[in-house]
């Protein structure tokens, strides 16, 4: 009797842990998920700012991108983009660039220039530089959604896969 009641125990107990073993962490992105080129198209939020009436700066912002990746609109030279590559164990090469104009001899051209190059570390869903964190609330094949808040404000960003 004592064995059948150990043995239920046991079984008990590996159920439990199988049912919660096959749940989904709400808190874990697959690193694959977020490889690539990513276009800012959207980016939203708040900062303090005394010199704002009620103290806080909102701003809202959308970008266009037509299907070769070229910013498009009237703030294109605001337009952003990321390419994330996976390194080794959790770290990411995070490869920011930013859109341009130029004008020469009445021609006009865009291009790419890198503003900054850094690793960063994926952590359940944080992208993580330093003290930075960037929390990725939303990551489907075409969109990734992510989320900065410091002691400075709050910024939401989209980002796009064309």
């Amino acid at each position: 009797m004592i064995m059948r009641k150990i043995t239920d125990y046991l079984l008990m107990l590996v159920m439990v842990f199988a049912l919660t073993s096959c749940s989904d962490d709400p808190d874990y992105i697959n690193p694959e998920s977020i490889e690539g080129e990513w276009y800012m198209t959207r980016i939203s939020g708040w900062e303090y700012d005394n010199e704002s009436p009620n103290g806080k700066y909102e701003f809202k912002e959308k970008f266009d991108f037509n299907s070769q990746g070229t910013p498009v609109g009237n703030n294109r030279e605001y337009a952003q983009k990321i390419r994330i590559t996976y390194d080794s164990g959790d770290l990411f090469e995070g490869v920011h660039y930013y859109s341009v104009e130029s004008y020469y001899w009445s021609l006009s051209y865009r291009r790419w220039l890198l503003d900054e190059k850094s690793y960063v570390r994926l952590e359940g869903n944080q992208l993580i530089d330093g003290t930075m964190r960037v929390t990725i609330t939303e990551v489907t094949g075409t969109t990734m959604s992510t989320l900065q808040s410091d002691e400075d404000g709050e910024t939401y960003v989209t980002y796009t896969r064309l």
